[in-house]
């Protein structure tokens, strides 16, 4: 039987047996710890199997815990894939898509520096998970409608200020400040 004299060195004895060692107790990770294990661990699933060989069983192996502790937290496969997306892909604001540019930024600078970032996204495990959505959004409506909501629309909203802030400078035709070419720029470079 265990008791506070058995316990040496990380390990108890059970029942006086040495061969029923059992290690220390490994404390469990909760809150913002286990989310960010289980993000962490959704964005390596999505990288390395894709979003249609994605399952909450690897994520729930690769982050060292319960399939149920994922299903609490996000009751559906896109809204954990979107989650684990939004955790490693930079917000419009850390790309520098906002209009507070300095005065001598043009609006030609200010997208080829958006351009270069798309493109250094593009070309990372990022880029291939968000490829990987995108292709299973266009089998699956509700998934598209939330890849535009959490994704596209901010970042159409975000380029679509520099090209009013163009057209504000005389740097940009005035019928050029349109949602639809706020999303070819990304789209070209996809």
């Amino acid at each position: 039987m265990w008791s506070p004299s058995s316990w040496e060195g990380g390990t108890t004895t059970v029942m006086g047996s040495p061969s029923s060692a059992l290690p220390a107790i490994i404390r469990r990770r909760r809150g913002a710890a286990l989310e960010d294990a289980i993000l962490d661990a959704a964005y390596a699933e999505l990288s390395e199997v894709g979003y249609t060989a994605f399952t909450v069983e690897g994520v729930a192996a690769r982050a060292r815990t319960g399939k149920a502790s994922i299903y609490r937290r996000w009751p559906s496969k896109s809204g954990l894939v979107l989650d684990a997306l939004c955790a490693v892909l930079p917000t419009p604001a850390q790309c520098g898509l906002d209009v507070t540019l300095a005065d001598d930024v043009t609006t030609v600078d200010a997208l080829r520096q958006v351009a270069h970032l798309i493109t250094a996204i593009l070309n990372s495990p990022a880029g291939d998970a968000m490829r990987a959505v995108k292709c299973e959004a266009f089998l699956d409506q509700d998934l598209a409608r939330t890849v535009d909501e959490r994704f596209q629309a901010p970042r159409r909203e975000a380029l679509l200020q520099i090209l009013r802030r163009g057209v504000e400078r005389g740097e940009v035709r005035p019928d050029a400040a349109t949602p639809m070419v706020a999303d070819v720029l990304p789209a070209v470079l996809a």
